[in-house]
């Protein structure tokens, strides 16, 4: 599992992998043979990715474990690019960085 420090903020490319890592784990093979995980990058919709609520629930899940962040249900059904996402664990991760320097 890919993981980043808490206090570094990550990457796109480093969402990126935990996320292509997380759903060729969490598909179904006949599902992720419908996806170019190579071509994955800010502007995928992810209603574009064959995730229903609980194969959703277990890529967060997997994103909350490798940056270190929570992400309430509801807004992870609230995204619609993965940019979106990437830039929510951004803003999380920082947060927490900026407490932790008080």
């Amino acid at each position: 599992m890919t993981t980043t420090p808490a206090a570094a903020t990550p990457t796109d490319d480093e969402l990126l992998a935990t996320l292509r890592e997380a759903l060729t784990d969490i598909l179904d093979p006949s599902d992720l043979a419908h996806v170019d995980l190579d071509r994955l990058d800010r502007t995928t919709p992810l209603l574009s990715l064959p995730l229903d609520s609980i194969t959703l629930v277990a890529a967060m899940s997997r994103i909350e474990n490798a940056f270190r962040v929570f992400i309430p249900e509801q807004k992870a059904f609230a995204f619609t690019h993965i940019g979106d996402l990437a830039d929510y664990v951004r803003e999380r991760v920082a947060a927490k960085a900026a407490r932790a320097d008080k």
